[in-house]
């Protein structure tokens, strides 16, 4: 499974880079917002500094045809970019158009596997279903995760399930376990894999050290 930033911070997507974690980069239009008013001028910093990853950039128009405008536009921030299109009648006919004029989309704000299949089927190459939000609606999202991975593996559709809105920490393991073969993290979500743990971990690495100094070995 791929891991993708969910952030447009620079400092933040640099960390996560070093980490050898990174394989790609989300955002929406909340994400965009934070780093400034030019959001063309963001992806395209991102998408110098990331040039071989695939970068996420959200239309903010509900119409079909304003969001192809949109997406079109957002495709020339950088030679990997992917258009989020919101899973919407509007938006399965965005997906169409893009998909003929030769840019990749991804279906956002997926709740149910009915709407992944509809969106894969009018050729998004990603379907991102919320997994967190999942519940508010009746629906269990790391079961949603796992139909919507069954139901395009049976039908032999390419497009990849980007699992996002994941909010918790041990989440991540079991959306690997789901089949996803995406999941998308902010940059706290990544440091609190780790991090959460940290109090337990430190004491185990604290008893070892002290353990070695204690009876003076070397390497």
């Amino acid at each position: 499974m791929k891991l993708f930033g969910d952030t447009a911070n620079l400092d933040e997507l640099k960390e996560m880079e070093a980490m050898g974690l990174l394989s790609g980069v989300t955002t929406n239009p909340t994400i965009l917002s934070q780093q400034g008013a030019d959001a063309m001028k963001t992806l395209r910093s991102i998408s110098s500094l990331l040039p071989d990853y695939p970068i996420f950039a959200q239309v903010t128009t509900c119409d079909y045809q304003g969001m192809v405008e949109q997406g079109r536009k957002i495709n020339t921030a950088g030679e990997h970019m992917v258009v989020k299109i919101p899973a919407t009648n509007e938006g399965l006919k965005a997906i169409a158009v893009l998909r003929k004029n030769g840019i990749k989309t991804c279906a956002t704000a997926i709740l149910t596997s009915a709407e992944a299949l509809l969106c894969a089927l009018a050729g998004a190459s990603y379907v991102a279903p919320y997994t967190g939000q999942n519940e508010q609606v009746g629906f269990s999202g790391i079961q949603t995760l796992r139909e919507i991975v069954e139901i395009l593996r049976s039908a032999d559709i390419t497009a990849e399930v980007l699992a996002a809105s994941i909010e918790k920490p041990q989440e991540l393991a079991e959306v690997a376990l789901s089949g996803a073969q995406i999941a998308t993290i902010t940059y706290q979500q990544m440091m609190d894999v780790c991090g959460r743990a940290a109090p337990l971990t430190n004491f185990y690495v604290d008893r070892f050290l002290k353990d070695w100094n204690q009876h003076q070995c070397y390497f």
